[in-house]
């Protein structure tokens, strides 16, 4: 009998056979154009045997998972989960959260089906990975805490950085940011100790860390991990990771006033997704120069951007970024007075951040809301939208966004000539932007 890998091919081609006549398909039908049905037969038969590629592919049409074709501790089926794993962290490192999530449910099960504990943590780890993107936070938190007692029972201590990493994330969505930076750190130090196959998962770990100090509103501190995490990221060739870091350091140095470098890493980004054809980080890297823009006063060249950035995110159905973008696009229609415009992009942003549950967009919306009452005239509704803003970036620990909008909201009421109001608000803004510059740096870092 003929074997592949040590499989009997009769048993995978019995299995095939048998699940293609329970959906009824012609053996011509099964192997569509890209197969013959000679091939077909001869596999059913056992004559013959399809690489791993072909057998995913056979896999897919009769709507099984490949591990269903393979039997335990084959070279064939240690073939297929390793290229199930790849194809899984490859789609998660694109952020393709959705393709990401099955991919790793795909090879959790060849995993099982293998008895492969180290390769089902891993799984269980990915796949929460996957659900934090998609913000399934419960869910993500379950199956990273599978992973990771599953990888310390098969002494495969490689694998725990990533459970920093993923355990971070969910802390990080949750706004719970010193927690988020402490799974971030310790996940750079596990990568530091035991090394990791994905040579750009230290550069990834750095970014996260910069995330967190950038969304406090710290961007002296997030500019130093964004450039910690370029140092590791550049010998790996990640563009991917490469282009976003570069995004992210254009969006620190602009808020620290050094637009002649912000622009140029935004520029750096643009060329890079661009050369990738990734028109969702194109977007991202569109709206940055966007934000940019409109802070420098140039207001046109800004609405153009985001125009261009929230048309791609329209396309591919990205919500969380097309509140973002239109909360962008609604504080440049406030600064050209075209308020009709900015409600309506305010409107729209708030429809998505409500189905989203992102309060964090919510907040930003309410301090834009504000200003659109600011321009109009209509200061009550202006000082209720600021002081629910603060609120709420004050719940967050989004230092930063607090100290803008509390300065906003101390302006506002000086020219209301309302003195004693303004000056606890206009003090709030200062001690918030005196904590964020001391705010928790790395002893011997800086």
């Amino acid at each position: 009998m003929l074997t592949a890998g040590g499989v009997p091919v009769s048993s995978l081609g019995e299995r095939i056979r048998s699940t293609r006549k329970e959906l009824g398909l012609t053996q011509s039908q099964l192997g569509a154009t890209d197969l013959t049905k000679g091939f077909i037969s001869l596999v059913e038969k056992g004559r013959a045997k399809p690489s791993i590629e072909t057998l995913v592919l056979l896999a897919r049409r009769l709507q099984k998972p490949v591990g269903y074709f393979l039997e335990e501790g084959t070279p064939l089926g240690k073939k297929a989960l390793a290229l199930a794993l790849t194809s899984a962290w490859t789609a998660l490192k694109r952020a393709e959260f959705t393709e990401a999530a099955e991919a790793f449910s795909e090879a959790l099960a060849v995993a099982e089906q293998q008895r492969d504990e180290s390769a089902e943590g891993e799984s269980h780890i990915g796949l929460g990975s996957a659900l934090a993107g998609l913000r399934q936070l419960d869910l993500a938190r379950e199956h990273v805490q599978r992973g990771k007692a599953l990888v310390e029972a098969a002494h495969a201590p490689r694998h725990l950085a990533r459970v920093s990493q993923v355990l971070g994330l969910i802390e990080y969505y949750q706004r719970n940011l010193a927690a988020a930076r402490e799974h971030f750190r310790e996940g750079y130090r596990l990568v530091q100790e035991h090394g990791h196959p994905d040579v750009s998962l230290a550069g990834s770990l750095l970014l996260n860390l910069g995330n967190t100090y950038q969304e406090i509103g710290d961007y002296a501190e997030a500019a130093h991990w964004f450039r910690e995490a370029l140092s590791a990221l550049e010998p790996t060739q990640d563009l991917y990771r490469i282009g976003l870091v570069h995004v992210k350091l254009g969006a620190a140095h602009r808020e620290t006033g050094n637009h002649d470098v912000a622009l140029a890493h935004l520029i750096r980004a643009e060329n890079i997704f661009e050369l990738l054809e990734d028109i969702s980080l194109l977007s991202k890297a569109r709206t940055s120069i966007g934000i940019m823009q409109l802070e420098q006063g140039e207001v046109d060249d800004a609405i153009g951007n985001f125009e261009r950035s929230l048309h791609i995110k329209e396309r591919i159905s990205d919500d969380p970024e097309r509140a973002r973008t239109l909360t962008e696009l609604a504080r440049a229609y406030v600064a050209k007075r075209a308020f009709p415009d900015a409600e309506k992009a305010l409107a729209e942003a708030d429809r998505l951040t409500k189905k989203l549950g992102d309060v964090t967009e919510g907040a930003r919306i309410q301090v834009v809301r504000a200003r659109l009452h600011r321009g109009l005239g209509h200061l009550p509704d202006a000082i209720r939208h600021y002081k629910q803003a603060i609120s709420a970036f004050d719940g967050l620990g989004m230092r930063g966004d607090l100290a803008a909008a509390a300065n906003e909201l101390g302006e506002l009421l000086i020219e209301q000539k309302r003195p004693s109001e303004a000056a606890p608000y206009l003090a709030r803004a200062l001690q918030e932007l005196k904590t964020g510059k001391t705010a928790g740096r790395a002893p011997g870092k800086r």
